[in-house]
């Protein structure tokens, strides 16, 4: 993952891509850092956890019945979400 100077969000996806949690990574943030915090935190609270693929920028976990896919995405996703419904 490369740096950039625009705001990247650390994304929690349900199963039906409905985000669960969100936060805004600022600008220059290390992309790949926060990433991988995630994916240990979730490791630690009990997730099965995908790796990270090396030039990726995403990750599945699961515990129980419930998958989540974490990602690193370019938009805030609830101004995504409400474009994508109004189409």
């Amino acid at each position: 993952m490369e740096k950039t100077d625009e705001p990247r969000w650390l994304v929690v996806r349900d199963r039906m891509s409905r985000a669960l949690e969100y936060r805004m990574l600022p600008g220059g943030s290390d992309l790949r850092a926060a990433i991988t915090a995630k994916h240990a935190q979730l490791a630690k609270t009990g997730w099965r956890v995908d790796s990270i693929p090396r030039k990726g920028a995403f990750f599945f976990a699961d515990r129980d019945n419930d998958r989540v896919c974490v990602s690193v995405e370019c938009f805030e996703p609830e101004v995504a979400d409400a474009r994508r419904l109004r189409r």
